[in-house]
């Protein structure tokens, strides 16, 4: 055992005060100042002095997976009879026990450091405990393990009480969506207006990127006041709140018959428009996207993934002849030699596998190869009349399936067929069922792409290509999409030895297929 430093005679005896509160919602620390507070307060009337305040602000004592730093830095300086700086301590001083710990294991290990020493104090706000009698340390226990049943008690009532509200459509509390005024139902007007262009833009082409770009500019903030971030309008868009849908621990609530439970609020989103935006998110997730937008394999996104700042990075392709008759065939990088006006697309050097022999200038490149799209686009629209919306071909199967799951469950209540057998047909059903869900959801997201590529105006389009985005003109991302709509890539042929002047007949446009 540690032998202590010995007290000067007559000095107050050395306590700590320890707060803890589980959820500081309005995060201003006001549950453990009060805590605190009330603490200084008992050692006061006890002729006991606080050394220092261990605080555990905004964290569950009741969690597995929840480290209480402070809980454990007390339980330490215990142990050591003295602060990391030396400072002695003898006590500890709570408002109750259950902040001091929920669960047996914790309240053990404090005792146990507790009475590593004798002749330390322990008091809560009614009453001093001697920690060493075996008959207090029981009590202890036994009201930590009731505080723990009290606690699940109370976390089974709030699961019951949500997933009724949820099974009702009814919103739950919390801080205001985004898109919706205090009472969770209404729309607010100018935000739910500002989420809808978004969305469309987005399945038109433009990036999370450009668009969080566009609402900082203008001051729009999350309803905590914080500025938006990629990362908090991917989650945003991925809630099916949007569409009118409520979800209930990471899944959209269902009724009896595998529908969608509609919620008691105004949707600001069409299902289609949803699962567009869906389709797009899960396309790239867990994967790194490439400039072209295209997946390029199951490999981690960067934490913010990087906008281009160049409209064909990734789109040109050098077109040098090679010795064996071929071309080159590597992909152009953006240069901005010094002194320059424009950028330039260039191949990359011999030493990074390029053949640095191919240079043009970007701005002019950028010119030529929007009009083309441009062109192309317009009599596409010329010949294209909009489709009528196709129905999902697989409407009559999910239905025949929904209902053999219904009678499935019926017959199992009525006990006219075994365990054995309901538990065989369960999981092939819902697979099926599930399977046939997710494709009408892919369904939907391709009919509501098809929708705004009908809706494009080519004129309006070309109007804004060539104006700066703050003037109303496109995006980059948005460009981007239209061109990765028609063009694959982009073949730049070799003008010859010697500074030439720019001939657009040497650049190769490789369309895809209509």
């Amino acid at each position: 055992m540690l032998r202590l430093a010995t007290l000067a005679p007559g000095s107050p005896i050395p306590v700590v005060s320890y707060a803890r509160i589980s959820a500081d919602l309005k995060k201003d620390e006001h549950g453990v100042r009060d805590q605190h507070r009330m603490n200084h307060e008992t050692a006061k009337r006890q002729g006991w002095t606080v050394v220092h305040e261990f605080t555990d602000n905004d964290k569950s004592a009741s969690k597995v997976n929840v480290v209480r730093d402070d809980f454990e830095a007390m339980v330490s300086a215990l142990r050591a009879g003295q602060l990391a700086d030396g400072t002695p301590v003898r006590g500890v001083v709570v408002v109750a026990d259950d902040r001091l710990a929920r669960r047996p294991g914790d309240y053990e290990r404090f005792v146990e450091a507790f009475t590593l020493h004798e002749g330390f104090v322990f008091a809560d706000y009614r009453q001093v405990k001697n920690l060493y009698s075996e008959d207090v340390e029981s009590m202890g226990l036994y009201s930590v393990v009731g505080a723990r049943i009290e606690a699940r008690k109370i976390a089974r009532r709030m699961r019951d009480s949500h997933r009724n509200r949820a099974s009702e459509g009814r919103p739950v509390g919390g801080h205001r969506p985004f898109g919706w005024q205090a009472d969770r139902r209404t729309l607010a007007p100018v935000e739910s207006r500002i989420i809808q262009e978004a969305a469309r833009e987005f399945i038109g082409g433009r990036s999370l990127n450009s668009i969080v770009g566009q609402w900082r500019k203008l001051g729009v903030r999350t309803p905590r006041g914080n500025e938006w971030s990629v990362q908090t309008l991917r989650v945003m868009f991925t809630s099916p709140r949007l569409c009118g849908w409520r979800l209930f621990h990471g899944e959209i609530m269902r009724d009896a018959d595998g529908e969608p439970i509609i919620g008691e609020w105004t949707p600001i989103l069409t299902q289609q428009e949803w699962h567009a935006v869906q389709a797009i998110i899960n396309s790239r997730r867990g994967r790194r996207v490439g400039v072209d937008g295209v997946p390029l394999g199951p490999l981690p996104l960067p934490g913010d993934a990087r906008e281009v700042h160049y409209l064909l990075t990734g789109f040109l392709r050098c077109g040098r002849p090679t010795e064996d008759g071929g071309i080159c065939g590597k992909s152009l990088r953006v240069t901005t030699p010094k002194n320059s006006a424009t950028h330039r697309y260039a191949c990359q050097a011999k030493g990074s596998g390029g053949c640095g022999g191919i240079s043009r200038r970007g701005d002019l490149v950028d010119f030529f190869i929007s009009e083309l799209v441009l062109n192309r686009m317009a009599k596409k629209a010329a010949f294209n009349a909009p489709r009528e919306s196709v129905e999902w071909a697989g409407r009559d199967e999910l239905k025949d399936a929904m209902e053999q799951l219904a009678m499935l469950r019926e017959q199992w209540h009525a006990r006219n067929i075994s365990n054995q057998s309901y538990f065989h047909d369960l999981p092939i059903l819902e697979k099926k069922i599930n399977g046939l869900r997710s494709e009408k959801a892919k369904h939907d997201a391709a009919v509501k792409r098809q929708e705004v590529a009908a809706a494009v105006d080519v004129d309006d389009i070309r109007r804004r290509w060539y104006l700066p985005e703050e003037e109303g003109g496109l995006p980059l991302s948005q460009k981007r999409a239209h061109i990765r709509a028609d063009l694959i890539t982009v073949i730049i042929h070799s003008a010859g030895p010697g500074r030439r002047a720019f001939d657009p007949n040497l650049l190769e446009p490789v369309w895809r297929e209509e």
